[in-house]
């Protein structure tokens, strides 16, 4: 009896460590060897061809070109091959921690992750040699509720395979040459007066979850801190300060191609090739459900994750924009311990020797 006690003792410490490590001990700083041990999703390899093709799980029957134009939307529409290697995923990884999600991003080699060309005009398709800013978006979205009635389908903005209940994304941008912004969207509503009720909400630190169709979302950059002058001059459509309890974290509606740099709370960093990047995305960027005051990500839920890298024309094949999406993972952000001090362990386990031996 004593023996099975001691076994159940060593099993009730190894748990307690095993637990620990659920929570990934990521650092964003462009060193990859703390992915080694985190969960690898594929993508295809797209080839000059277009002869590589993805499927979406709600619409099977459709083979869908893996890299691809951003003109076709619509769940049943079938993309036109764009080839462009800065944006061809071939691999994905998805960590958490007790307060942010992280993301990896791999593409195929000789890709460069936010490479964009740099100018001062619009691009002309009819004199394309000349020279214009390029754009270049990393893109997670999220199905936070697991509704697929609320949120948008992911083929309404131009990417494929689709996937429908996407409430909300956090995102980079690159623009003219450089790291431009980064940022979260609210997908809620369908009409004017629904988007305008949507960022009265989130200023008062509340995220909306209902229909929606693509184009009707707010994008906001999120401090914990207060920002610089710099860049509160800088918001183009106010900047606001949470309510209590969130005071000192502040809001800032964006656009693409806003005049940044602005730096929000997502954290990233490149491999010095270019073709690996890793984002840091702390939960509190989706503020509180408004339907139960609790935040709207959070440990223990269970999500769906699309990842997304979009190009503008400059350095496609033929040239236009172009994306690639990788499948949508089902992902769970499970409950685990903190690391526990060797102290603690070691207290419990004389502890719990001296219990079993009485």
């Amino acid at each position: 009896m004593i023996f099975l006690s001691q076994i159940l003792c060593i099993y009730f410490v190894v748990e307690i460590v095993k637990s620990a490590q659920i929570n990934r001990n990521i650092i964003i700083d462009g060193n990859f060897d703390d992915w080694l041990n985190v969960q690898s999703y594929s993508d295809p390899q797209d080839n000059i061809d277009g002869t590589v093709y993805q499927e979406s799980p709600w619409f099977s029957a459709l083979k869908i070109p893996d890299c691809h134009d951003g003109t076709h939307m619509g769940n049943e529409n079938i993309p036109k091959h764009i080839y462009n290697p800065n944006v061809d995923i071939v691999e994905f990884k998805i960590a958490h921690d007790d307060k942010s999600l992280y993301i990896y991003f791999r593409v195929a080699d000789g890709g460069i992750i936010g490479k964009t060309s740099v100018g001062s005009g619009k691009f002309d398709e009819n004199n394309p040699s000349n020279p214009s800013p390029g754009r270049f978006y990393v893109i997670t979205s999220i199905n936070l509720d697991m509704n697929e009635q609320t949120g948008y389908w992911l083929s309404e903005g131009g990417y494929y395979p689709t996937a429908p209940g996407l409430d909300g994304n956090f995102e980079l941008e690159f623009y003219n040459g450089t790291y431009n912004q980064n940022y979260y969207l609210n997908h809620a509503g369908n009409s004017t007066n629904e988007l305008n009720y949507t960022k009265e909400q989130n200023r008062q630190n509340q995220f909306i979850l209902g229909t929606n169709f693509y184009s009707y979302y707010t994008q906001y950059i999120y401090w914990d801190h207060r920002p610089t002058e710099n860049e509160i001059k800088k918001c183009l459509f106010g900047f606001y300060e949470l309510p209590s309890p969130n005071n000192n974290n502040f809001i800032c509606f964006s656009q693409d191609d806003a005049p940044g740099p602005f730096n929000g709370i997502l954290s990233y960093a490149q491999s010095e090739k270019g073709n690996e990047l890793e984002i840091r995305a702390p939960f509190q960027g989706f503020l509180l459900n408004k339907n139960t005051g609790e935040p709207t990500l959070q440990l223990g839920m269970t999500v769906n994750i699309s990842l997304t890298l979009e190009t503008s024309p400059e350095y496609s094949l033929p040239q236009e924009w172009c994306s690639d999406s990788a499948p949508t993972i089902q992902y769970t952000l499970s409950l685990g311990h903190k690391n526990v001090p060797f102290f603690i362990i070691l207290f419990l386990t004389l502890l719990f020797l001296q219990i079993v031996n009485v």
